[in-house]
């Protein structure tokens, strides 16, 4: 059999081996012209460590500061970009901090002039988090990474490359009035910014002091909001079982706020942004955060706001801007605390101790009730002693409710008895109660300021129930000493009563508490006087039928 030819050329084809050399010969000579031109371009790059905190947005370059030669890395990639953190330090005698370059945010935030009730500083912010007012776009998991520069203690510039967009912040410490001015500028925005981005407040949830029905904590955390429409809206979530998810639109002011320590944020740009409020209870983490959408592009865009991060104090928030100070919540009646407040820091400015501020403020409020306390009283006695004739009355007209009424009527007339009477002190009492309640519950001036002896701390609970006792005795005496048309039942009920408010403040404000035990001690005095009113004469005998 004739052996088959073979026409398929093989390796060592003089035409595939000219092929190859050719192919050799033109890329090491490519080499060797890149080596004359770029002299560093095989040398091996050196290797950069990616801290775990470390982030870049999806798709955009990434700017940061090379700790040894001042250059810059950029990093065009979907990954995350190794980027060293930058930080500055600040501390005064009222706040200390450190900055970061991730979101240019406040970490280690600490009020320096207060101490928490075990002796430690208050911070603010959380803790595993890129700290207060740090910034992020929509859709990121991580902070903006800036390229941070602090032009003087408290005054700092960050620049961030997001794609062809250049983003600037500047973060401005005012030292006097414990606050901050932010501005953002945006040059070049990509359709990217029309997402959104984000400032943050983080938080964490605070344990507690109690938690039973009888003896509640005061202690209280929440979200405050502010709308563009002037109405303003409280989140509690230090109380709350359930997990808190919210979003606001047209914001202006939004704070994290505990009993007496805020951090807020305060929107002063064209653009009024939205706010996302969350807490998760499980992990005791608690966030605001105010989100800026623009609609429309320009070249150049700016955004400016306020931050405070410090003590609830009225005079420090006005001082940032007045509109601030309405993160103190004084709920319904903050009409009548705000002037209510002001009248207490006069009288501490004239005796110089909270605890006796606030016995001059309560003798104060209560002497302005007191006319229509006297009023009220002696109607109350005169009912009392008219009971007897009323009595007589119900038993004679029993089957006549027509001629019962107006037999009644007549001898209440007579002898000065009005039923409704008491409901107009009460129902000016009632708010003045609960004003002057948010006010010593809630001012900063009475944290950690002592009283007398025992009493270290007006913002803290009693803790030898001295006040809470005395209160249920004086409640016990003046119910004895009141007169009262109520029937035997009620009346036992009545009498369980100044139990049931002494339990409840025993874990409340020793402030508050002692507003409560002054105020009823003033009463028992003034129904004492009262029943030793000479002109009260007793009536003896039912009005005859016509």
């Amino acid at each position: 059999m004739a052996q088959q030819q073979n026409n398929n050329p093989g390796f060592f084809d003089p035409k595939t081996l000219i092929a190859v050399g050719a192919v050799a010969l033109i890329y090491f000579g490519w080499q060797t012209y890149l080596g004359k031109k770029y002299p560093d371009y095989n040398k091996p790059k050196p290797a950069q460590t990616q801290t775990a905190e470390t982030a870049a947005t999806p798709g955009a370059t990434t700017t940061a500061a090379s700790p040894s030669s001042g250059s810059t890395i950029e990093s065009k990639s979907e990954t995350v970009a190794p980027v060293q953190e930058q930080s500055f330090s600040f501390s005064n005698d009222k706040v200390s901090f450190q900055i970061s370059n991730h979101g240019m945010g406040l970490k280690n935030y600490t009020v320096n002039n207060y101490e928490d009730k075990s002796g430690g500083k208050i911070k603010l912010g959380g803790a595993e988090n890129d700290g207060l007012y740090s910034m992020r776009l929509t859709g990121a998991d991580k902070s903006l990474v800036f390229n941070l520069t602090e032009k003087a203690p408290g005054s700092y510039v960050g620049v961030a490359q997001v794609g062809g967009m250049t983003v600037t912040r500047e973060l401005n410490f005012d030292a006097a009035k414990s606050s901050f001015t932010n501005t953002i500028s945006i040059s070049q925005p990509t359709e990217e910014i029309k997402k959104g981005f984000s400032i943050l407040i983080p938080e964490s949830i605070h344990d507690k002091g109690s938690h039973s029905f009888f003896m509640p904590s005061y202690d209280h955390q929440d979200f405050f909001v502010s709308h563009s429409d002037d109405k303003h809206e409280t989140v509690n979530f230090s109380n709350s079982k359930e997990n808190v998810t919210k979003d606001m639109p047209n914001t202006q002011l939004i704070s994290v706020s505990s009993q007496y320590f805020a951090a807020a944020a305060m929107d002063k740009s064209d653009i009024i942004p939205e706010v996302k409020l969350t807490a998760n209870i499980e992990k005791k983490t608690a966030q605001a955060e105010m989100v800026y959408k623009p609609v429309q592009l320009k070249e150049q865009m700016k955004f400016e706001s306020l931050f405070y991060a410090g003590p609830k104090s009225i005079d420090m928030l006005k001082a940032v801007d007045p509109e601030m100070a309405h993160i103190i919540d004084f709920g319904f009646f903050g009409f009548i605390a705000r002037p209510l407040l002001y009248v207490m820091k006069a009288f501490h400015s004239l005796v110089g101790n909270w605890g006796v501020a606030i016995i001059l403020l309560t003798l104060a409020v209560r002497f302005v009730v007191l006319p229509f306390n006297i009023m009220s009283a002696k109607s109350m006695k005169a009912m009392q002693k008219v009971q007897p004739i009323i009595a007589g009355l119900r038993e004679k007209y029993k089957d006549d409710a027509m001629r019962l009424n107006t037999e009644m009527m007549a001898v209440m007339k007579q002898h000065g008895a009005n039923p409704m009477s008491g409901c107009l002190p009460m129902l000016l009492q009632i708010p003045i109660f609960f004003a002057l309640y948010r006010v010593i519950g809630s001012s900063i001036e009475l944290y950690n300021s002592p009283f007398i002896l025992w009493i270290t701390d007006l913002s803290a609970h009693d803790k030898f129930y001295v006040l809470p006792v005395s209160m249920a005795v004086f409640m016990y005496i003046q119910q004895k000493i009141t007169p009262s048309t109520m029937d035997p039942t009620q009346a036992k009920i009545m009498q369980f009563m100044p139990l049931v408010f002494s339990i409840f403040m025993l874990q409340l404000p020793a402030g508050l508490t002692l507003y409560m035990v002054v105020s009823t001690l003033f009463g028992i005095i003034q129904q004492y006087l009262i029943m030793r009113d000479p002109t009260a004469k007793p009536a003896v005998k039912a009005v005859k039928a016509k």
